[in-house]
């Protein structure tokens, strides 16, 4: 039988299972960072930024439509941590914004939503660049607009969405020569896949041991580490909230985003009511700070220095292949060894 809409109640569980799934593969997409720059911490971010927008899921008692849009974009704003992360909160925030006036979700309703999320997202970045978790948001509401014109069963139009955003996410290499070089395809891009791979879980009913799951097959292999932390232009991932205390206008966001522009790169500003995130990777983290301040009070500061975090992330790749090594030459000596000399005691063994 076909199911044609998603209620409420069902995409708070599939939201909820997103956020677990990708919980879960943290550490596998911390793995594949190597873009924008190679600092091992999109899983983890990415993380960090659903999970504080499923806390305030989890708090709603008998939510509506409208409730859990508001929980889930403004969750993942405030604690938007990140590039990634900030990049998916507003993907997050184009489709609730989309969907927030409905009762029920159905393959058009769904379509339009993956085509706003993937429109604010845009939107909130300086330069989008393709080959990134913005190319699989588009995949995926290109896939999704297709099949909403060619069926209103979910159980079909979903896993075809999936399928689609996995090919997409496949070519991600072809289109940054840094994660060819690396082996590798783009870790945002995987994090989004993991989230609606997640939400396909709860959507099909399933329980699921989310720690147990293998990487699906848009996976690849651990990136090798080619990158030196003196390929990092700018050093220091800058990123808070300012609580505005008087109207921060489209003039202000866009003479905002110019300045950053002047001292970094990776540069994200997205206003929502009265909080503005910022997130600028930049050589002068203060300079950002003293504009900010102009516009009001700043709430959720974080700076990492991004080239200590990338010889941080070099020694724990060095340190891990050395232990795979180690195990392989333990297994080829054993395996040299006869069965009867197995046999015997290690006393008779000369």
């Amino acid at each position: 039988m076909a199911t044609k809409t998603i209620n409420v109640d069902m995409l708070a569980r599939m939201f909820l299972a997103g956020a677990q799934n990708i919980e879960a593969k943290k550490e596998y997409i911390n793995e594949l960072n190597v873009f924008p720059v190679p600092d091992g911490d999109t899983g983890t971010n990415m993380s960090l930024t659903i999970m504080s927008a499923a806390r305030e899921v989890t708090a709603l008692e008998k939510p509506d439509m409208a409730d859990l849009a508001k929980a889930i974009s403004s969750g993942s704003l405030r604690g938007a941590r990140g590039n990634s992360g900030v990049i998916l909160s507003q993907l997050l925030r184009g489709f609730t914004k989309s969907i927030r006036e409905e009762n029920e979700i159905d393959a058009l309703g769904l379509a339009a939503a993956c085509a706003r999320a993937r429109d604010t997202a845009y939107k909130a970045v300086m330069k989008p660049k393709e080959g990134t978790i913005l190319t699989v948001a588009s995949g995926i509401a290109d896939k999704a607009a297709e099949m909403a014109e060619e069926t209103d069963d979910l159980e079909l139009f979903i896993p075809a969405v999936i399928r689609h955003a996995e090919e997409v996410l496949e070519k991600t290499p072809d289109m940054l020569p840094v994660l060819k070089e690396a082996g590798v395809v783009d870790s945002g891009g995987q994090g989004l896949l993991e989230v609606i791979r997640g939400a396909y879980d709860a959507f099909q009913g399933k329980e699921i041991d989310y720690s147990s799951i293998e990487p699906g097959k848009a996976a690849v292999a651990p990136p090798k580490v080619s990158q030196e932390a003196g390929d990092i232009k700018f050093g220091y991932c800058t990123e808070f909230i300012i609580l505005t205390e008087k109207e921060f206008t489209e003039e202000d966001e866009d003479g905002f985003k110019a300045y950053l522009s002047s001292i970094g790169d990776s540069i994200v500003c997205v206003a929502d009511d009265d909080v503005v995130k910022i997130h600028v990777h930049t050589n002068d983290p203060g300079l950002a700070i003293q504009r900010a301040l102009t516009f009001g009070q700043l709430s959720r500061m974080k700076i990492d220095n991004m080239r200590e975090e990338h010889q941080e992330k070099l020694i724990r790749d060095a340190e891990k292949l050395a232990k795979e090594q180690k195990q392989e030459a333990a297994k080829k000596i054993q395996g040299r060894e006869s069965p009867w000399a197995l046999s015997r005691s290690p006393s008779e063994r000369v």
